[in-house]
């Protein structure tokens, strides 16, 4: 099952507005073929009955034959070929510009030429670590790892019209693109040579050179070439994230963007195995082609899925980047199944021109739904907005319900707390402001979403095995305030609820148990960032106190995956791995990873850590001197008002 991001209610004319750019136009708008400089044979007939998929109805794009004379493309618009595995001879176009793409004032023109994958055999990688195996084969690392991938080349010399590996000695490096994960970009500046002439380019694109004895096969590939810009790109410094899935819906965030230039998102959603899966993912995995053929099979397989997508501002008000981010309401997944979700944005260069729309594909991240009915997953609560993830909920109890029995709970505490904070003079430097970094609203803030985060429980699958799979003290006598280590083997801070067996706690609220009824599931504990948070927003003479992590912390709350042994800090717990593929990306501050692996919840003081924490090297410090100690013991008056 594969999920499309739609656009509310006449959601179809965009998305078939992007799946024209992306899978290919119609043959009359697409490209035009004329034979290489160097043949005479004539290449405007395509391969018939060859066509690529499409979710546009009764449209198909014809699959050229560049391996026989070369294809001529046109500026920006996408042209599709095939290549086989084992072919001795490239795939050869050109791209010419006319003395009207140059100006006096400009005599070079950049030109964007990207080539992906849409489908064919998958090399397995090297391991490039291995310097016996290097040996063996006589390659260093890099000549290793470019060989079990499909490569483009360009010449802007009519000396080597058909540039590949035999003309690598005199070809710039620069002008050579390896097809990582399926998709490559190469950027050649293009000098007139004369007045009122004409410059071309001359294009190769070839199978991987050491095809590892993988059975063979025929690769499908997409090329486009263009002055506007790079119609094709993948950005590696931007991806989205999950919020938390139940058993059949999940939601899914955009990075944060200013509503003064908002882009255009949509998110793919496809299942990480089996039917409608992306084949051979780790070789395709930053394919266009194969991503958007994989799109397409799913718009035509009437599978009831939907997306719905929204713009939200939660998380992001605290924030230092007081900015939105776009959200994808997920509904009609499997339950229990691992899914592979991307972003993809879409620029309009020229309005009005379907040619000028240019692609990025951003990272994909994995998400698995829960197995368990039991979870609800919430979002727009008012009275707790940054509250987005499932909550233990009985399937038989409305949301609206099991959401007024919560309200009930947690607006008279939050009421009290906010009434208290109110009689500081917070801004008026008059009377004496307690920060001028921290206001009261933050403060208020601070605590509502400490309050929500313990009123509401993040509700997962309940573990077999919670000795042995969480992180979290389920006996709150094992903590003896000796010294718990590392989390090493990256274990989430996870407690069992209300089972039959004595391996079970009870809920934090007896309102849970009694109202919302949820029967067995698991809690995925806060991190304990959400109480520091409030002491570091609020006024001392609040005293509040958060517990010593080594004596009664981890049994209540949970910490990053990269934290350190107390707790506390990022980037603490062996590195982010090669690549930052440990976390599947880098970043710090890891209560969610781009795997799926939730490890406490957050309530987003990981973005806010992120954000006021970005240089790695102020992370040590700066904990120590925010978290480093507690206040005092909190007032009698306060405890009741802060109970859980």
């Amino acid at each position: 099952m594969v999920i499309v991001a739609t656009i509310g209610s006449p959601h179809g004319s965009w998305l078939l507005l992007l799946l024209f750019v992306l899978i290919g136009f119609p043959h009359a708008l697409a490209q035009q073929v004329s034979p290489a400089p160097s043949s005479s044979a004539s290449s405007r007939a395509p391969l018939p009955p060859s066509t690529t998929r499409s979710a546009i109805p009764g449209r198909a794009t014809s699959i050229y034959n560049a391996t026989v004379n070369a294809v001529a493309l046109n500026d920006s618009i996408i042209a599709r070929s095939r290549i086989d595995l084992n072919a001795t001879q490239g795939a050869f176009f050109n791209f010419t510009l006319p003395p009207t793409a140059f100006s006096e004032d400009n005599r070079t023109v950049t030109v964007w030429t990207s080539v992906s994958l849409c489908s064919g055999p998958a090399i397995p990688p090297y391991n490039t670590s291995n310097t016996t195996l290097l040996e063996s084969i006589d390659k260093t690392a890099t000549q290793a790892r470019r060989s079990t991938l499909a490569s483009l080349w360009i010449s802007d010399n009519e000396l080597f019209q058909q540039p590949g590996p035999a003309n690598a000695s005199v070809l710039d490096s620069n002008n050579i693109g390896y097809a990582q994960g399926g998709w490559t970009s190469v950027e050649v500046d293009v000098q007139q040579s004369g007045d009122n002439s004409s410059e071309t380019l001359w294009i190769g694109v070839w199978p991987p050179a050491d095809s590892r004895n993988v059975t063979p096969g025929t690769y499908q590939f997409q090329i486009v070439a263009s002055t506007r810009a790079k119609m094709e790109s993948v950005d590696y410094t931007r991806r989205p994230t999950i919020d938390d899935t139940d058993q059949t819906h999940a939601l899914i965030s955009s990075f944060n963007y200013t509503t003064s230039s908002p882009p255009t998102l949509d998110a793919i959603v496809l299942p990480t195995f089996g039917s409608n899966s992306l084949a051979d993912a780790d070789y395709f995995n930053s394919s266009f082609c194969a991503i958007a053929d994989a799109w397409s099979d799913v718009l035509n397989s009437n599978q009831p899925v939907s997306i719905n997508r929204s713009d939200t501002r939660r998380r992001t008000e605290a924030s230092m980047q007081d900015d939105t981010r776009r959200r994808f309401e997920v509904s009609g997944l499997d339950a229990g199944t691992n899914y592979t979700v991307w972003l993809v944005e879409t620029t309009n260069l020229e309005q009005g021109s379907a040619q000028s729309v240019s692609t990025t594909l951003f990272p994909a991240i994995k998400m698995k739904t829960k197995r368990s009915d039991n979870c609800r997953l919430v979002y727009d609560v008012p009275f707790c907005p940054n509250v987005a993830y499932s909550i233990p909920v009985n399937p038989s109890v409305s949301t609206t319900t099991a959401l007024s029995a919560v309200e009930e709970f947690v607006t008279p505490q939050y009421s009290n707390f906010s009434m208290m904070i109110d009689t500081f003079p917070c801004g008026d430097r008059d009377f004496g402001m307690y920060s001028y970094v921290q206001t009261c609203d933050k403060c208020k803030k601070s605590y509502q979403d400490w309050l929500c985060a313990v009123a509401m429980p993040r509700c997962t699958d309940p573990l077999e095995d919670p000795e042995t799979q969480s992180r979290a003290i389920q006996d709150s006598t094992q903590l003896t305030g000796a010294p718990t280590g590392l989390n090493t083997k990256l274990l989430p801070y996870i407690v069992n609820r209300n089972g039959n067996g004595s391996s079970a706690l009870t809920s934090r609220h007896d309102f849970i148990d009694k109202q919302l009824r949820p029967g067995f599931y698991g809690e995925l504990l806060p991190c304990i960032y959400t109480c520091y948070f409030v002491e570091r927003t609020c006024p001392p003479l609040i005293k509040w106190a958060c517990p010593v992590w080594d004596v009664t912390t981890q049994r209540d709350y949970g910490t990053f995956a990269d934290s350190g042994p107390e707790g506390i800090g990022a980037a603490k717990n062996g590195g982010s791995g090669k690549d930052g593929m440990r976390w599947g990306g880098y970043q710090r501050y890891i209560a969610t990873d781009a795997f799926g692996n939730t490890y406490c919840n957050s309530m987003g003081v990981d973005f806010l850590l992120r954000e006021s924490n970005a240089a790695s090297s102020r992370c040590s410090s700066a904990v120590a001197i925010l978290f480093g100690t507690s206040a005092i013991a909190v007032t009698t008056s306060l405890l009741i008002t802060f109970a859980f």
